[in-house]
């Protein structure tokens, strides 16, 4: 198990050498942390796909080794706090110049009491009975086979380190920020160990099929996350002013930190060399699965993955507008790049099988739209449509709107992780319930878009303020009671044909039955309106497809392109 990381060995303890140009070991282990995060939010999208026992049987590790890897790093923390009070001081967030036991006390308590259901909540984003009643699905008999057959590939946790020392009233304090920062940059390195441990027996392809995700998405996190802390630190103009030459140096190491570097923290070594050593060329069969499994594949911004070369000298670092310091380039590739495809992150020609070759188009994913600059708040209006919702027919409760609202959040979060210049915030979030019957979700939707609904009594009563964005989920398919459609259409001043029609096509490879939706999308009044399927992992995949389509199609309706 790879030793507690210290803020000053950090790039040892990642298992290579610090450069003179690389990133100061404190920025490393920020950016190992916003990898973490990102690993975690990627995950949170797809709860619903990604199940824990198919990332053992891949990977040997799951959401819930990655909680208990944030616990063991509290207890080393907490060790190394009380082994040198100086390094204490690091982490209480306090600022004081001379250590206070008291404040050192409160960090080691609060790093006692970090146990396994708050590390969870860190992960999962929710507790982890909560997560598992929305999310998990019951093993079939052949996933109890292959996850039995696959436990040489496990990760191993100490139990003794996992247990919260102090509970209960003593549990008072959280770790600060800074110490978290140090708990899940530590997780991650646990991870990359994890993974390079098992470099022979777990397939980057493979872990991409079941998770979306490969060791090299874990690299371009770590790239995107030295580009947003670049970003900050160019935006401090204290820093500039009292530390510029230390400003400079800083942001040329994080301006110039490209895949290249960054796959060397996650693999141990350059990737080239991995991919000689330890990759397997793909069968048919896993080619197979693995175009099937595109919907779950990670995006990467190319434009924050590009390095960027540095033009601030030290008589320009008080400069406020950072675009006249910075620009984009790519660096010269020394060798083939690996980053041909921005979703498998694999050399296309590695992929190629005996049963037929594979063209970088048929990798490549779709291309995600950038979102508009700036900020944009958001009302949000869900409505479930089901006569058996409505009736509190599911021992479970409605189960779709949840699911819809969990997405929708997922990709606010990823889209304002991955784009600084922009902010997307929902202020006001309505979830409701109405049967299969259209006057009650005409009802609805004309009072949720700000209009009257018509009736005798409603129609002399002022209307709210309009919902930016509406989803209803249900009702889109053939069955008799069916007419989600119909009422919909019923409101529309303006219909989007081409918006439900190209979600249809985007999941009709590996999911034929899409093309049987009747969901329509359009607007009433400033209100746009997305139907959604029923089926709370079809609502997500279909939302995670338009998310970029819709924001661009509100900034439109408020005149803001």
């Amino acid at each position: 198990m790879p030793a507690m990381v210290s803020p000053f060995a950090f790039s040892a303890m990642v298992g290579v050498e610090s450069a003179s140009s690389a990133p100061p070991d404190l920025i490393v282990e920020q950016m190992a942390a916003g990898a973490f995060r990102s690993l975690c939010e990627h995950l949170r999208i797809r709860s619903d796909e990604v199940q824990n026992m198919d990332l053992m049987t891949i990977g040997g590790f799951c959401r819930n080794c990655l909680a208990k890897w944030m616990v063991v790093e509290a207890r080393k923390l907490k060790q190394v706090c009380l082994d040198d009070s100086d390094i204490a001081l690091t982490f209480t967030g306090s600022g004081i110049a001379e250590p206070k036991r008291s404040n050192i006390q409160d960090l080691t308590l609060a790093l006692d009491c970090f146990g396994y259901d708050d590390a969870a909540k860190e992960v999962y984003g929710i507790t982890y009975p909560e997560w598992k009643k929305r999310h998990q699905k019951k093993a079939t008999e052949e996933q109890l086979r292959l996850y039995k057959k696959s436990t040489h590939l496990h990760a191993a946790h100490d139990s003794e380190l996992l247990k919260t020392i102090l509970t209960g009233a003593a549990a008072v304090n959280y770790p600060s920020k800074r110490a978290m920062v140090c708990l899940q940059a530590g997780a991650f390195l646990s991870l990359c160990h994890h993974l390079r441990d098992r470099s022979d027996e777990v397939q980057n392809m493979e872990l991409m099929t079941v998770s979306g995700f490969c060791r090299n998405c874990l690299a371009k996190w770590l790239v995107v996350e030295a580009r947003n802390i670049s970003d900050r630190i160019s935006a401090d103009n204290e820093m500039a002013s009292f530390f510029p030459e230390q400003q400079r140096r800083t942001l040329n190491s994080l301006d110039s930190f490209g895949y290249d570097e960054a796959a060397q923290y996650v693999y141990g070594c350059n990737y080239p060399e991995w991919k000689k050593r330890h990759q397997k060329k793909a069968t048919g069969e896993q080619l197979e699965r693995y175009n099937e499994s595109k919907r779950l594949h990670a995006k990467h911004d190319k434009e924050m993955l590009a390095t960027r070369s540095s033009f601030i000298s030290s008589d320009k670092s008080n400069s406020s507008g950072r675009g006249e310091n910075k620009q984009l380039c790519i660096k010269e590739p020394t060798q083939q790049s690996s980053l041909l495809s921005d979703v498998c992150c694999q050399d296309v020609e590695t992929l190629a099988s005996p049963t037929g070759g594979v063209t970088q188009s048929t990798i490549a994913s779709r291309e995600i739209p950038r979102p508009p600059r700036g900020d944009l708040k958001l009302k949000v209006g869900i409505l479930t449509v089901s006569d058996r919702a409505a009736s509190n027919a599911y021992e479970s409760g409605d189960l779709s709107g949840p699911a819809v609202e969990m997405a929708l959040t997922g990709q606010i979060d990823q889209t304002n992780s991955n784009y600084k210049d922009q902010n997307i915030a929902v202020t006001h979030i309505e979830k409701q319930i109405v049967a299969d019957e259209i006057p009650d979700i005409k009802g609805v939707l004309l009072h949720w878009s700000g209009k009257a609904t018509g009736s005798k009594d409603e129609a002399e009563s002022p209307s709210q303020t309009p919902y930016d964005l509406i989803f209803t989920t249900g009702g889109t398919g053939f069955a008799r009671r069916d007419i989600t459609p119909e009422a919909t259409l019923s409101v529309l001043d303006r219909d989007c044909q081409g918006l439900m029609s190209w979600a249809s096509m985007e999941l009709a490879g590996t999911q034929p039955l899409a093309t049987l939706s009747r969901a329509v999308a359009g607007t009433c009044g400033d209100t746009l309106i997305v139907n959604l399927p029923g089926n709370p992992t079809g609502a997500a995949q279909v939302l995670n497809i338009l998310f970029p389509l819709l924001i661009h199609a509100i900034k439109d309706l408020r005149g803001s392109c």
